[in-house]
């Protein structure tokens, strides 16, 4: 566990950090309204750590003293704003370890997380790859989303009863619009946090993913 200013606040992170001496990617993996970032980092990080990448959680909730987003707090035009600004300042901090290549940094987020990525990829130019899981585009942000946009996966369970899966089909229909990048599978019989069967899958689409646009073709 590490930790990161943000304006005022101090931000824990948790950090899987390769042995190399060579360059690396690196993932920034983003929690839910449940946060619980320590929890994701151990789901993903053995996946992503496949392609030698580091991985980090930030603890974004640090930033406004959350426990638990409710969607009032998420839709309150504040709190989200401020948990982006703690994104973008986990960036500089992660840019600027040791061994990360700073031209290499993907964002991987989960329900709220998976629309903090798409925010992320929108407004940060240093994120050359979105993976966003049971989430979807941040309301009032389409017109926003530009050819800019790094290469964006969508994973959604198509029962997901707390995020519709047709917020997936919105964020794919406009990225096609855009003419950006993307893949996208809605996994039939699962729900908001797919089954141990599922995740597997999940996990392993994107850790290809993430590899394919983030690892050095030199």
């Amino acid at each position: 566990m590490a930790t990161y200013a943000s304006g005022i606040a101090a931000i824990d992170i948790d950090q899987f950090e390769p042995r190399t001496t060579s360059a690396h990617p690196a993932i920034l993996v983003l929690h839910g309204s449940g946060g619980a970032a320590s929890y994701w980092m151990d789901q993903f990080a053995p996946a992503l750590n496949q392609f030698g990448a580091a991985v980090y959680a930030p603890h974004y909730f640090d930033k406004t003293d959350t426990l638990r987003a409710t969607t009032e707090i998420i839709l309150d035009g504040r709190h989200f704003i401020a948990w982006l600004k703690a994104l973008q300042d986990a960036l500089d901090y992660i840019a600027g370890r040791p061994r990360v290549d700073p031209a290499r940094i993907g964002v991987l987020g989960i329900s709220l997380g998976g629309y903090l990525a798409v925010a992320l990829g929108i407004e940060d130019p240093r994120v050359r790859a979105v993976v966003e899981v049971s989430g979807g585009i941040p309301l009032g942000w389409e017109d926003r989303l530009q050819s800019t946009m790094p290469p964006t996966l969508i994973l959604h369970g198509e029962k997901d009863q707390v995020v519709r899966v047709s917020e997936a089909r919105k964020l794919q229909k406009l990225l096609t619009e855009r003419h950006i990048q993307h893949e996208i599978e809605v996994f039939p019989d699962e729900t908001h946090w797919f089954s141990i069967a599922a995740r597997f899958q999940l996990l392993m689409r994107c850790a290809e993913f993430l590899g394919k646009h983030l690892m050095d073709r030199g």
